[in-house]
């Protein structure tokens, strides 16, 4: 009977090795990419709240051209700005229609994180 026992247990651990953990590492890494766009949204969402109370018309930033590399750029009109939507689209808003698809966005974002996986 000792035997039987082990061997179940054997079984079990090959089992939680096999499938499970493997399972939890991609529930992990999915639920650690909606914090992150969560974040994305959160901060851009303050952003124009703060271009929105300063009336902030232009501005000059620095942009990320890639590989840590940046350059200064002037923005001359802040009225419109481009979201990332996803699979590489980007849409031109204004400050309130941003600020509405943020919204939106987040909610799928807090619906999808209580997502039992």
């Amino acid at each position: 009977m000792d035997s039987f026992k082990q061997e179940k247990v054997q079984k079990f651990e090959e089992f939680v090795d096999r499938r499970l953990k493997p399972d939890l590492v991609r529930a992990i890494a999915a639920r650690d990419k909606i914090f992150e766009q969560q974040k994305v949204f959160s901060d851009l969402k303050r952003n124009i709240e703060n271009l929105e109370k300063n009336g902030v018309n232009c501005l000059r930033s620095l942009v990320n051209l890639g590989s840590e590399v940046y350059m200064q750029a002037d923005v001359p009109d802040t009225r419109h700005i481009f979201v990332d939507i996803g699979q590489g689209f980007h849409v031109e808003f204004t400050w309130s229609e941003a600020l509405e698809f943020i919204s939106v966005k987040e909610a799928r974002l807090t619906r999808l994180r209580s997502i039992p996986i």
